[in-house]
């Protein structure tokens, strides 16, 4: 691949053409109308992504390509957006069409320590290729439980595991970053090197600076076992009264993960759970897992597998290239509130399932976020999520997914509650004076505004929450 050299120019919303596309041994240039650039708009999960149309694709080979890059769009003021794997759902999260497209794809490092007990890991890997390479050697990280997943924004926004119960979300399992600032300024960031930013990167996202390499704590890896399970609809009492006692056994529950689901499987509602024991025997009858087995189910198609196939098998629930919605929200512990969540999930979307290309499945699922996951959010300083020492809690999922863009801005951090937002709003005062990451950054959640990055290529939203 050769560099593309752009003309001295300005395009339609005045920036300098020449200065964005400016030759450097450090990053790739991949121009509108070219196959590569084609190529590289297909790297998106959803269509809503997929359909945005860069100014250019700006490809780094490394942390100075990051820093170069940064520098030219900062002094032209030109509108960016940052993509590790390109999982996100909505337009804005990790692509933009009025501005350009920081492609994080050649960031792709994975390196062991010498006493394996960190991995560096860049951005622009997915967990499939971390996973296939530490695996083989009895070894694993936190990270997601779908294949294609990026590392970059999944380990700077939270990151739910197979593993979770036993360390933690993925965020409270980055030792240290390296990150670009404004301004092309690198730097490392870790609990006795700025320390705030550190804590600010667990769960404060894009808002500070680009991530260009994370060094991650690695553990040991023996195989899963797991699969999906169904039940009938009759069972949904037996199911909740399960799924409570899994995420409050913080002993048993340790070697476990499951994710507890309502899905419309060829026009009947069924309840649904992913299984997961992080080792590769069944669990015990009497464990929180067998509790679940011992349901009459409808299907049951759990056994001995690897990280790597049961991430393969989620991701192959989600194709690519739909239209879809994720919303999200949490509750206290309560079976009232989940019985009521899903059977309130069924009565809302069902009649919506006749209409030409929705998907007939209409998931919607629950993680139960165990004490130990939060007991684990203490660790080296604290996350940026504000819910240490808050307790378990439930977090809810609505998926929907359809094809027309016929039928297709929100606030994210003020969810974090007050305080929280006032440390990330700090931090990014102290490392992004110029608010380079909250006003030209045009893709992503902001501290101040919506998801959805500026249109026009005036700067994103800026109303206050």
């Amino acid at each position: 691949m050769t560099e593309t050299v752009g003309k001295e120019s300005f395009n339609s919303k005045g920036f300098r053409t020449a200065k964005l596309l400016g030759t450097s041994p450090s990053t790739f240039t991949l121009m509108q109308g070219t196959p590569a650039y084609e190529e590289a708009r297909k790297g998106f999960w959803s269509q809503e992504q997929a359909d945005c149309t860069p100014y250019c694709i700006r490809q780094p080979k490394n942390a100075q390509g990051v820093a170069e890059v940064l520098s030219v769009l900062e002094e032209t003021g030109c509108p960016f957006a940052i993509k590790s794997g390109g999982h996100g759902r909505s337009q804005g999260e990790s692509s933009i069409s009025a501005g350009v497209l920081i492609d994080l794809k050649y960031l792709n490092n994975i390196q062991l320590s010498e006493d394996k007990r960190t991995c560096r890991v860049g951005p622009g890997c997915t967990w499939a290729e971390v996973y296939g390479q530490l695996n083989p050697a009895g070894l694993t990280v936190i990270g997601g439980r779908a294949s294609t997943v990026g590392v970059g924004g999944f380990c700077i926004s939270g990151g739910i595991s197979f593993f979770s119960n036993r360390h933690g979300w993925a965020l409270d399992n980055v030792l240290s970053f390296e990150v670009v600032l404004s301004g092309g300024i690198m730097l490392q960031a870790s609990p006795s090197s700025h320390p705030d930013l550190y804590k600010a990167l667990r769960g404060g996202g894009a808002n500070f600076g680009i991530v260009t390499d994370l060094e991650l704590a690695v553990y040991p890896y023996e195989g899963i076992w797991g699969g999906g399970v169904s039940w009938a609809w009759e069972h949904g009492d037996a199911i909740i009264d399960t799924f409570i006692e899994y995420g409050e056994d913080n002993v048993g529950n340790a070697d476990a993960a499951a994710i507890l689901g309502t899905v419309n499987y060829q026009g009947q509602w069924i309840w649904y759970a992913e299984l997961e024991h992080l080792k590769p025997t069944p669990p015990e009858k009497r464990s929180v897992l067998g509790r679940f087995l011992k349901i009459p189910s409808l299907l049951d198609a759990t056994g001995p597998t690897s990280q790597i196939e049961r991430t393969d098998s989620i991701v192959s629930h989600y194709p690519t290239g739909c239209h879809n919605g994720y919303w999200t929200f949490c509750t206290q512990v309560d079976k009232r509130i989940l019985k009521y969540f899903m059977e309130t999930w069924r009565e809302e979307v069902d009649p919506l399932l006749d209409i030409d290309g929705i998907d007939k499945a209409a998931l919607a699922d629950v993680n139960f976020v165990s004490q130990n996951i939060v007991d684990a959010m203490s660790r080296n300083g604290g996350n940026a999520l504000g819910l240490a020492g808050k307790g378990p809690f439930l977090l809810f999922l609505m998926e929907s997914l359809w094809m027309e863009t016929a039928q297709s801005e929100r606030d994210v951090y003020s969810g974090y509650g007050a305080t929280a937002k006032d440390f990330l709003a700090l931090v990014s005062d102290k490392y992004d004076p110029k608010s380079i990451f909250q006003h030209q950054r045009g893709a992503g959640w902001h501290l101040h505004g919506s998801i959805l990055g500026p249109v026009d290529g005036q700067g994103a939203n800026s109303t206050k929450a």
